[in-house]
């Protein structure tokens, strides 16, 4: 995971090398703690065990668990629009359910790496925790716009491209979407392309 280069403690000191090595021991630690256990189960102590320090020294570099998850938003933000640069135009819907389904990979390759931060952001902006509606925008938004922008005049607007939106986080974030088989991950990526392709367009055929 890509760390800033001023990254900083809990308490606002800048990190140097050494630090900054330990911090991303504790951000590992908590992201494989997530990925099998239940989010309210994952306690500061078992993630200091896990990393091999204290629970002191995590709350030198976080305030919360929450927060360790908050801090991967911005690069997965930025992976997001990487990924999505060439549909942001939204003339991929011109191509038909090939541009559908070239759309959906785009989206779930660009989270397939944080499947528990997209899982876990899903669930808190459902639960309407500010926090992680906010983040859960920051990290959808360039999914939101390209399907906004593909969108035919006529069809419905905000309101589906938020469900497609959700569709999609729920599918990457999905607790056992690394361990499916591998028409399983095709059936379920031609289902939302099929999906996708349909609410975007006013002339759809199949």
């Amino acid at each position: 995971m890509r760390m800033p280069a001023l990254t900083r403690t809990a308490g606002r000191r800048i990190l140097g090398q050494r630090a900054l090595q330990t911090r991303q021991q504790l951000v590992d630690a908590t992201i494989e703690s997530l990925a099998t256990n239940s989010y309210r189960n994952v306690t500061v102590m078992r993630i200091a065990r896990a990393a091999g320090t204290s629970p002191a020294t995590f709350y030198e570099y976080f305030e919360s668990v929450d927060e360790v998850v908050l801090d991967a938003v911005e690069p997965l933000a930025d992976k997001t629009a990487e990924q999505l640069a060439d549909f942001v135009d939204g003339s991929w819907s011109s191509e038909g359910l090939f541009g559908a389904s070239r759309f959906v990979d785009a989206v779930l390759h660009a989270w397939s790496d944080h499947r528990v931060v997209m899982r876990i952001l899903t669930a808190g902006a459902a639960e309407d925790d500010p926090r992680f509606v906010l983040a859960y925008r920051v990290v959808t938004q360039s999914v939101f716009r390209a399907l906004m922008s593909a969108a035919e005049p006529g069809m419905p607007p905000a309101e589906l491209a938020h469900n497609l939106v959700t569709a999609l986080a729920a599918a990457a974030g999905h607790k056992g979407a690394a361990s499916i088989d591998s028409y399983e991950k095709w059936a379920r990526r031609e289902a939302l392309a099929h999906i996708v392709y349909a609410s975007v367009t006013s002339t759809a055929t199949y």
